[in-house]
């Protein structure tokens, strides 16, 4: 009788590439907060939503696109939704954004930080090479959302801002890891089916 856990891990990973994407569009949001960081918080609030929701939506599309296990389970359909819902609230309703930020951009961190430690830990369970910088991502993640849930009134929004650049690039560079890390395992199972 087989495993259903191992048969589940066993399926081809289908569109690992789109974790790159996320992770490229991540790095373009942290460059855009670095070029201009205090200019418009309210311009770098809408990019964080277009952001967070473009993240859901890939995470739901690569999630639902596979049987596999490291890609397709519950954390990250929660985490692709709280990531549609906050982007959209961070695109369209201004006033609750310019109040909430702070606190919608910790609960993002920490939602996407737990997701990425428990899929590097999946990978690292698998054996897959290099998965602790997936981890070290996660890691980087929770610790910036924690400061910025415990202190959101007194950090200011430059050093919120400086936070938000520094998760972004973190997330990005998880992602794309991830993304070969996923591509790799994709690969193995191919040729273990095979």
């Amino acid at each position: 009788m087989e495993n259903n856990v191992t048969n589940y891990s066993e399926q081809p990973i289908g569109r690992w590439w789109l974790s790159i994407i996320v992770g490229l569009v991540a790095i373009a949001a942290g460059v855009i907060v670095f070029i201009n960081p205090v200019a418009s918080y309210l311009a770098i609030a809408m990019w964080l939503g277009v952001a967070v929701l473009l993240s859901g939506v890939f995470n739901l599309v690569q999630c639902f696109s596979t049987d596999n296990s490291f890609v397709r389970n519950v954390w990250v359909v929660i985490a692709a939704v709280i990531d549609i819902i906050i982007g959209v609230a961070l695109m369209f309703n201004t006033l609750f954004t310019v109040v909430m930020l702070p606190i919608l951009f910790g609960i993002w961190l920490l939602c996407r930080g737990g997701v990425l430690l428990i899929q590097g830990m999946d990978l690292r369970g698998f054996r897959v090479r290099n998965a602790g910088w997936v981890i070290f991502g996660a890691i980087i993640m929770i610790a910036t959302s924690f400061v910025v849930l415990l202190m959101p009134e007194s950090l200011g929004v430059e050093v919120v801002i400086i936070f938000l650049g520094i998760a972004f690039f973190a997330y990005g560079i998880s992602a794309i890891v991830l993304g070969f890390k996923l591509y790799d395992v994709s690969e193995k199972m191919k040729s273990i089916r095979d």
